[in-house]
């Protein structure tokens, strides 16, 4: 019996220890980076950053910084460290697919709304925090959304592999899309001061981080129309404690916004130029400006149904929800009427007098935010922000003036400012450590060594996980998209090609290249329809029609793909005879 109880202790001792050593705080060590903060933070070259558990307890110089004993080390010699990225304007209730505003793009007899697009984006939630999580974003502010926006958060307050998230309920609205409105609709039309206040209210008692107004101005209305629903919102508010974000691209509508007391701007003003006045008056106030310029570009291409997708959206957005755009080329022009060249040009004017404003207000000292809006058309969870970036910079912002309005305005639109968007002692844990330097090319944020959320080290490769049917999907999507970059990345060194069964018709990497290369570049039409798909195990099997060709022949094979390793490894071909 003593025998059984000392063996029981020591088991006990055991058990408690290993407690206790999992309640320990983690200590990490990055060594060797050239570590860079925002504009008015200090950087430093060849740096020491010490993290013990979810906080930075040390950075500087090597020189100055040791590396005290029990730290796990991460050698960034060569390397940038820079703040975690925050992306201060998205949706999660918007996939970023073609059937995700019915408003906008009405194909709900194609894709019912709240029965398969809504119940597809609460499904692949988790998916969505990773993907951003992946492109070194660990922070985001969701601009509106359902009531059950809340569980959103709830849910990625406790996944390890999910940003910071701040966000409201419901957009407080002047105007409500009919083809939005569920049982939970993302909008709420006020009608009185009264509703204003008591939506306010609810949210609050449901416990919104800060409340969104859309003040929205439709035909035969002016700005002042609706200013007294925005003033009793905002004021209502205030009374609990809460900052207002409100939708206004008019130049008139932001003035008014501001006037109210609004403190962010979620998206740029486009009607005209900005005057003396408003930049005044957001000086002033301390506005945050988010400009959201990649927004336009998702709905033009989508519109006018030329998708332009770059390699890192291809790679890092969710492969279902981006493969929606290229059905464009599937639906009749009679449930998808084109607009107009005259939009066409109409919506190019606004993204230039939109590039023009945020030029002048950054200049002027305004703060700017980088957001993308996400989850809207085109406008993909994660990888939107890279494409965010090189717009802003062809507005004529300098990288550091980017890495700023992604870092700590960005933390300042969650109101964190105090704990994150610098690297700094007693700052939470949240950083992105690059392979290039940001400061030199401003897309070079995308190349990304490791991820550091709450002082835990996530590493590219181990946070996405894609299935067999991921990477096929990823494949096909590159191929409609004729992007051989992320094409040839789906694909193995040694990739085999096989007429089936056994028929070798190439190998390697290299000569896939060059045989897809002439097709892209020859063929601009060029499309593929997946008629039925099959997944065993390691293999899918795609029945596809294939159209676009330059002799303007169509193909119609079946397509056997094993997939090892996260990529095509060899690929047979059934074609009719």
């Amino acid at each position: 019996m003593k025998q059984i109880n000392r063996i029981v202790g020591c088991l006990l001792l055991i058990f408690l220890m290993a407690l206790v050593s999992s309640a320990a705080p983690k200590k990490l060590a990055i060594v060797g980076a050239h570590v860079i903060n925002p504009d008015g933070k200090k950087s430093y070259r060849n740096a020491t950053l010490l993290i013990e558990g979810n906080r930075i307890v040390r950075v500087g110089p090597a020189r100055k910084v040791r590396v005290p004993s029990g730290f796990s080390v991460i050698d960034a010699s060569g390397k940038w460290v820079i703040p975690g990225l925050i992306d201060a304007h998205i949706h999660f209730f918007q996939s970023g697919g073609l059937y995700t505003r019915p408003d906008i793009i009405d194909l709900r007899k194609y894709v019912p709304y709240e029965e398969k697009e809504l119940v597809d984006i609460k499904k692949n939630l988790r998916d969505t925090f990773a993907r951003y999580i992946r492109c070194g974003i660990t922070g985001v502010v969701d601009m509106g959304g359902p009531f059950w926006n809340f569980e959103v958060r709830a849910e990625a307050d406790t996944t390890l592999l999910a940003p910071r998230v701040v966000l409201p309920g419901p957009l407080v609205s002047t105007y409500q899309p009919e083809k939005l409105t569920t049982n939970d609709p993302p909008i709420i039309k006020v009608h009185t001061e009264e509703e204003a206040r008591e939506l306010v209210r609810k949210q609050v008692a449901a416990g919104t981080d800060f409340i969104k107004i859309w003040y929205i101005v439709r035909r035969g209305q002016k700005p002042e129309d609706n200013y007294p629903l925005v003033k009793a919102t905002i004021d209502e508010s205030h009374k609990h404690g809460l900052r207002v974000a409100v939708h206004a691209t008019q130049l008139q509508t932001a003035k008014l916004a501001v006037k109210a007391g609004a403190k962010i701007l979620v998206h740029s003003v486009y009607d005209r130029e900005v005057d003396r006045e408003f930049i005044r008056m957001l000086k002033k106030n301390k506005v945050l400006y988010i400009p959201t310029l990649v927004v336009f570009e998702g709905y033009l291409e989508a519109l006018t149904k030329r998708p332009r997708l770059s390699t890192v959206e291809i790679l890092l957005a969710n492969p279902y929800f981006l493969g929606t755009l290229f059905d464009v080329y599937e639906i009749p022009d009679s449930d998808f009427p084109p607009i107009p060249e005259t939009s066409v040009q109409a919506r190019l004017q606004r993204i230039e007098i939109a590039k023009k404003n945020l030029k002048k207000l950054q200049d002027a000292g305004v703060l700017i935010a980088a957001g993308t809006d996400a989850g809207n058309i085109g406008t993909f969870h994660g990888p939107a922000i890279f494409r965010e970036f090189e717009l802003m910079q062809e507005a004529g912002l300098t990288p550091k003036q980017i890495l700023t309005s992604a870092t700590l305005n960005g933390a300042r639109v969650m109101g964190m400012e105090n704990e994150l968007g610098f690297i700094e002692k007693g700052k939470l844990a949240d950083l992105v450590i690059l392979n290039s330097n940001p400061l030199e090319k401003i897309t070079n944020t995308a190349d990304i060594y490791a991820v550091v959320k709450d002082g835990h080290v996530f590493w590219p490769e181990d946070i996405l996980h894609p299935t067999p049917e991921d990477v096929v999907q990823t494949q096909l999507n590159a191929y409609n998209a004729r992007n051989l970059e992320a094409f040839a990345a789906t694909y193995a060194e040694d990739i085999q090609i096989y007429n089936f069964p056994d028929e070798l018709r190439y190998s390697g990497i290299d000569r896939l290249k060059e045989r897809y290369g002439r097709l892209f570049q020859n063929a601009p039409n060029l499309h593929a329809q997946i008629k039925k798909r099959i997944v065993l195990g390691d293999y899918v099997l795609d029945r596809e029609h294939a159209s676009g060709f330059p002799s303007g022949r169509t193909a119609d094979v079946v397509a056997i793909y094993q997939v090892k390793n996260g990529k095509i490894s060899k690929v047979w071909f059934i074609r009719k005879k």
